[in-house]
């Protein structure tokens, strides 16, 4: 099962920045949202590929041909991976703002 967590670390360790995560629930469950922040749309494509890979994720990666905002849904978990312009210019972050999530550092 995939967990927050587990996606944080993988996103901390292939070195995305400005990772936000906010959580809303939903009438039959708590749902996730992360927001990260890539160098460039390579590195963007090379976590999404990481990703795909671990999680073995059969559904469409949406935007990874352009690589500018990629986005995982894991159904509990959505996934966001954007470019610094492209992040500013929807700010989802503004959006979730008021649903921030702790995350629990060791």
């Amino acid at each position: 099962m995939i967990s927050v967590d587990e996606l944080i670390k993988i996103l901390e360790d292939n070195k995305l920045k400005n990772i936000s995560v906010y959580n809303y629930d939903s009438l039959a469950d708590k749902k996730y949202i992360i927001i990260a922040s890539s160098n460039g749309v390579q590195q963007s494509k090379q976590v999404a590929d990481i990703i795909s890979e671990k999680y073995n994720y059969q559904d469409k990666i949406e935007g990874y041909n352009k690589g500018e905002w990629i986005v995982f849904d894991f159904n509990f978990i959505t996934l966001h991976i954007f470019l610094p312009k492209v992040r500013e210019k929807y700010n989802l972050d503004k959006l979730y703002k008021p649903m921030k999530y702790s995350i629990n550092k060791k």
